[in-house]
């Protein structure tokens, strides 16, 4: 199937967002508005080493956003997948760090918290998971997870302990955290949780230079 960026489609192909990783250019695929996730080359790695490491993070990627899809948590479909970049459906509507929190309805982050739970049930760790990676689509009203670009496969419990303690770190509202943790637990990752407490005790200790 043909990629037309905006540009030749509609006289607008700027990138939406370029960061150390990748570039996420606005294109249309076939019928579908949509979005090509290009890995940036590192001048500083040998060509060949940077082609090996774009390549198999780029697979991983698309890996995990199937897992994630099959453990029916939301996430833009992947329509192709290059060796550097993935074709993926366009989501419309903001993150949630770009939303003001007085907007938020708690139930957002339970769902939030209940995705988490079904990701880590199939055993795809996030890297990431901020509201800055999680849209609200106005048009389906509903919660998508977005890029896996740091994510892994995994069955360690620091790993999951880990994600769940990176979105308590971002969430700055007690209810918004409670909710979190609540549809968390709904999966029954009390283990997780208790492993949480411990990672943090850990950072706590290393802060204070013990």
């Amino acid at each position: 199937m043909k990629k037309t960026t905006l540009e030749e489609a509609a006289g607008n192909g700027k990138p939406r967002l370029e960061g150390a990783e990748a570039i996420l250019t606005p294109i249309v695929f076939g019928p579908y508005a949509a979005l090509d996730k290009v890995r940036l080359a590192k001048a500083y790695r040998p060509a060949s080493l940077d082609q090996k490491i774009r390549s198999s993070r780029t697979r991983v990627e698309a890996r995990l956003l199937a897992r994630a899809k099959e453990a029916d948590v939301p996430v833009p479909v992947v329509l192709a997948v290059g060796p550097y970049d993935i074709v993926m459906s366009h989501v419309p509507g903001k993150t949630l760090n770009a939303i003001k929190p007085e907007d938020l309805s708690p139930a957002v982050f339970t769902l939030a918290g209940l995705y988490l739970a079904r990701l880590h049930n199939a055993g795809v760790v996030h890297g990431d998971y901020t509201p800055a990676n999680l849209m609200l689509d106005h048009e389906k009203k509903s919660l998508v997870v977005i890029d896996f670009g740091l994510g892994s496969v995994s069955a360690d419990l620091e790993d999951y302990a880990v994600d769940v303690l990176t979105m308590k770190k971002a969430l700055k509202d007690q209810k918004a955290l409670d909710a979190f943790l609540s549809g968390y637990g709904r999966e029954g990752h009390a283990r997780v949780l208790k492993h949480m407490a411990e990672v943090e005790k850990r950072a706590r200790y290393q802060d204070r230079g013990g």
